[in-house]
């Protein structure tokens, strides 16, 4: 159909500067630039021909509105249902795949693992067109495409724009699993010639020194077969393979698992002090070959060591977390929209959950959302209030952009709910699908504003599409917050807590440089000022009895979590010892009873396999509660493990409790060393307080752990008597904080001697592997106490801009008052937002680099005013003077100091053997009922982990902000 010549006036009218993209441009064609707007959504998506952004139907016309251009390719994608019996044969075919290849690893959407993506049961109908839009309240003008009438120009530009691939699509990363590293003894393994080759047949492998035939490791280097260590629950092995490496002088470290060898690789275990960790052999088959073993005709017999790990952690962890065996109700709508799982990014999904549950940050980035698109640079992706505001309008309005489910699909949901709750798989049940009607009416309850249940949750293709209604993917806002950071910009798992304090760094940036778009005055606080408080350290000299007082910023705390203080010991050991005594039945291939054991020998049953938890009464209290333990351990049945129960008080009172510091540098002692004690309160209490529990840790042997431990939160916190009280009358003050309380002010310090940093301490942390002067800087911000908090602390500020710079010398702090910048230089940080006096002393911090300057001034924004004076020598005022003088400098990272009164609203848990693997999800305390969020699936929670999360974040319960 030819195209009407007025139309085509139209056409070549907004011809001016249109070009094809090339291969290096950017084109948007698959996502809204302000909200998450598909091709598939009812109104498709509108790609501008000069910018190449696409934008939905809400937002064309205010791009339009802003650039002035006229020609936009519209794509409109309909969804076409698979025919019944189609659908059907492929249903059967992936369920018979799915059924022959049960998970192998921890991991999503690999070979082996679970999969992500669900069976689709439809295809695509595309259609494109050409749109004129002549600006508000005018008609548009549509040619359908193709169309040979249409300028060549314009016919170019549009074939290039289909043609190019979306900025936003990404490798298929949608992968997590724990990396093993190649071993670094695997190059020139030594192998011993003792003529011994070990047989091919499974039933002839026996261990060397035991004779037990199960969890057998062969070392790579002397032939040896021996047993594998005991887990941590007491099953596993006897530990001869390791015994066998230390009586070897240790030079033999590389052992494989007999059993999972394979012709694509096997489970290779490095013994070695500086790896003792799961490895990768790159000659591991010309090492089997050495000892007979042919790697291409073997077959796996044994599980491996991540299959082991889904039995053991997933199968009750991930159970716990995320409340497998439930039967939970989704919710859809306002507040309770998923987000999907773009590979390893759980960690950001649950912090963002949670994040924007936050009314101030909802009201800030969400509620302002229109002021802010319309106030959006050209590069919408790369500015972080419009992802922060497109992020949290469709978690807080419900609008996902998504067309909505068939109502077909929302009656299977239902109908397949009683078998999913029957037959369900642990990664799935936690929030199995929507039942009837439920996604359905989320496009409504999106502009309806209410949150909608459903009666029940079920699975398959219909709770796919349910899911998928109501969920968005934040691949924008990944990119953009990981785009220059080593960790966050990859596809691997994060520690979700770390993500929270980058993010919050990002935050308070971009606020500060744009301030005005948001509508934020000179007193106006940031939004990580809401998390923002202070710590005072009260540090005593034990022998002159003199005292310092330091505060510090924080946006979280972290809280170690003391075994000792466990309240179930005996339950803890009992069950040691049950599994303890599995294993020995299984290494003697018994079938009756171990021993005399008088509580064995009172079950009558030896097949009973009921294995009742803490605090399950199954009618017969602690004795039906032994009984059925002890009839487990006759018949080899296992039990859910038992933890540690660590009440939330002791780590408080960890957290409270006087330290020794052994060295202390005591100014009242003439600058001599002396033993110091050291205690920790709040100077104050923010808005949002985030406790981390320290369940991850860093091993002697620099190898990830966690702790196996559970930690009853409190619903309601109050801490108030935790608050310090400063200096006492009756105190003796170190002498420096003594003459700036006596109005010595900045020039106290500037008599003092700056501190060096302790030789001892520097040269361990340079063995560790850090730098130099990063190890000098941890020492002096340490005060040189020792090694392990000089330690922590470099894991807290590696990221810093000036962690690598040479210590400043130690007349520049009292220099640096007098020291003149160049004007020009000092004008350029102010237009970015910033005070003359700081940014002087970010000059003078960084030797005059404007570009330091600009990256240390960021990186302080939580206590710039601090930072600032002690730049210019007065950070003892400063630290007397605290959230006043910030106020003073007219910063706006202000301390919105209140009681100590908090309620739980969110808990961030995680799953797996450190925080670089497995899973996380969210729980949300929404309108006084509990919420999950696992990714894309959202549902009501019947049983929120509180004892067994990660971090647990609190809403304080006050009055005004003081």
């Amino acid at each position: 159909m030819a195209v009407a010549e007025d139309v085509l006036d139209k056409v070549r009218a907004g011809m001016r500067g249109l070009q094809a993209p090339g291969h290096f441009d950017k084109v948007y064609k698959n996502e809204c630039m302000y909200s998450f707007d598909t091709p598939e959504s009812p109104g498709g998506l509108y790609v501008n021909l000069k910018t190449w952004q696409g934008f939905g139907e809400d937002y064309v016309e205010l791009d339009q509105r802003k650039t002035g251009s006229t020609l936009y390719l519209h794509l409109l994608w309909k969804r076409v249902p698979i025919p019944e019996d189609e659908l059907a044969a492929a249903a059967a075919a992936a369920a018979a795949a799915d059924a022959a290849s049960k998970p192998t690893k921890l991991a999503l959407g690999t070979e082996g693992g679970f999969a992500v993506e669900p069976q689709k049961d439809y295809t695509l109908d595309k259609t494109a067109a050409l749109v004129v839009l002549q600006g508000a309240g005018q008609p548009r003008l549509r040619v359908d495409l193709p169309c040979a009438d249409l300028p060549e120009l314009v016919i170019n530009v549009i074939n290039a724009i289909q043609a190019h691939e979306d900025a936003s699509k990404q490798e298929a990363v949608s992968a997590w699993e724990e990396e093993r590293r190649v071993s670094r003894y695997a190059e020139g393994l030594p192998q011993l010639d003792s003529g011994r080759k070990i047989s091919p047949n499974p039933a002839d492998w026996r261990c060397d020194e035991t004779g037990v035939t199960e969890n057998l490791w062969l070392n790579l280097s002397t032939g040896h077969i021996g047993s594998g260590r005991q887990f941590a629950d007491g099953s596993g092995g006897n530990g001869s393979a390791l015994r066998h490496f230390e009586a070897t002088g240790r030079k033999y470290p590389l052992v494989v698992k007999l059993g999972t060898i394979t012709p694509s690789g096997a489970d290779v275990y490095s013994y070695a002090p500086d790896e003792d960790d799961m490895v990768q052999d790159p000659k591991l088959a010309a090492h089997l070959a050495h000892w007979g073993i042919n790697m291409m005709q073997m077959e796996k017999t044994a599980k491996t060591m991540a299959e082991l790990e889904i039995d053991m952690n997933v199968a009750y962890e991930f159970s716990a977390l995320t409340e497998a065996g439930a039967q939970l109700t989704q919710m859809a709508g306002p507040g309770h929209v998923g987000l999907v799982n773009l590979g390893n990014s759980c960690y950001m999904n649950s912090v963002l959950q949670v994040l924007f549950s936050l009314p101030e940050v909802a009201q800030r980035y969400a509620a302002a959302a229109p002021a802010i698109f319309e106030s959006a640079p050209a590069d919408a992706a790369g500015d972080l209030p419009t992802q922060m505001a497109k992020v949290g309008l469709a978690l807080t309005s419900g609008r996902t952009g998504k067309p909505p489910p068939k109502p077909k699909a929302a009656a299977d949901a239902a109908a397949a709910a009683p078998a999913a709750a029957a037959e369900c798989d642990p990664m799935e049940t936690d929030a199995v699908d929507a039942a009837a009607g439920a996604a359905a009416a989320a496009a409504a309850a999106g502009a309806a504003g209410e949150p909608q249940d459903a009666a029940s949750l079920g699975g398959g293709a219909a709770g796919s599409e349910l899911q998928e209604a109501n969920s968005v993917r934040p691949a924008a806002f990944k990119a953009l917050v990981g785009k220059g950071h080593p960790e966050f910009s990859s596809g691997r798992q994060q520690d979700a807590a770390e993500y929270l304090t980058h993010l919050l760094q990002l935050i308070s940036r971009s606020e500060h440089a744009a301030a005005a778009r948001l509508g934020l005055g000179e007193q106006q606080a940031l939004t990580p000022s809401v998390f923002g408080f202070q710590l005072e350290y009260r540090t005593q000299c034990l022998t002159s009895s003199a005292v310092s007082y330091r505060r510090a910023m924080a946006a979280s705390l972290e809280l170690h979590i003391p075994l000792e203080a466990a309240t179930n010991k005996e339950a803890v050991a009992a069950y040691k010892e049950r599994e303890a005594k599995r294993q020995r039945l299984k290494e003697e291939q018994a079938s009756a009873y171990i021993g005399a054991d008088s509580s064995l020998d009172a079950i009558s049953d030896p097949a009973a396999s009921v294995v009742l938890l803490p605090g399950d009464s199954g009618g017969g209290g602690a004795a039906a509660a032994a009984s059925a333990a002890a009839a487990a351990v006759k018949s080899g049945a296992a039990e859910s493990p038992v933890l540690p129960v660590v009440p939330f008080e002791a780590c408080l009172n960890k957290f409270t409790a006087a330290e020794v510091l052994d060295d202390y540098v005591s100014a009242a002692l003439g600058g001599r060393k002396s033993t110091a004690s050291r205690t920790s309160r709040f100077a104050s209490f923010p808005p949002v307080l985030v406790l981390v529990l320290k369940r991850y840790y860093v091993a002697e042997d620099w190898t990830p752990k966690k702790l196996e431990v559970e930690v009853p939160m409190p619903e309601e916190l109050h801490i108030e008597q935790l608050r310090s009280s400063g200096p006492q009358p009756a105190e003796q003050l170190q002498p420096e904080e003594a003459a700036a309380a006596a109005g010595g002010g900045a020039a106290a310090p500037a008599a003092a001697a700056a501190p060096e940093p302790d030789p001892a301490i520097v040269t361990q942390l340079v063995t560790m592997g850090f730098s130099e002067n990063g190890s000098k800087r941890a020492a002096v911000a340490t005060g040189n106490s020792n090694a392990e908090v000089a330690m922590e602390w470099v894991f807290a500020h590696m990221e810093d801009p000036d962690f690598n710079d040479p210590l400043p010398p130690p007349a520049a702090a009292a220099a640096g008052a007098q020291q003149q910048h160049d004007p020009e230089k000092v004008s350029m940080l102010a237009a970015m937002g910033f005070e003359a006096d700081a940014a002087e002393a970010a000059l003078t911090a960084t030797g005059g680099n404007v570009e330091r300057a600009g990256d240390w001034l960021f990186s302080h924004m939580d206590d710039l005013a601090a930072a600032v004076a002690a730049v210019k020598g007065g950070a003892a005022a400063a630290a007397a003077g605290g959230g006043a003088d910030a106020a003073a400098a007219g910063n706006r990272s202000q301390l919105l100091d209140g009681p100590g009164h908090y309620k739980l609203l969110g808990i961030v848990s995680h799953m797996g053997s450190n925080t670089a693997c497995g899973h996380y999800v969210a729980h949300v305390k929404k309108d006084g009922r509990w919420v999950i969020f696992n990714d894309e699936k959202v549902a009501a929670s019947e049983h929120p982990p509180l004892s067994m999360g990660y971090m647990y974040v609190y809403t304080r319960v006050d009055g005004p902000a003081q």
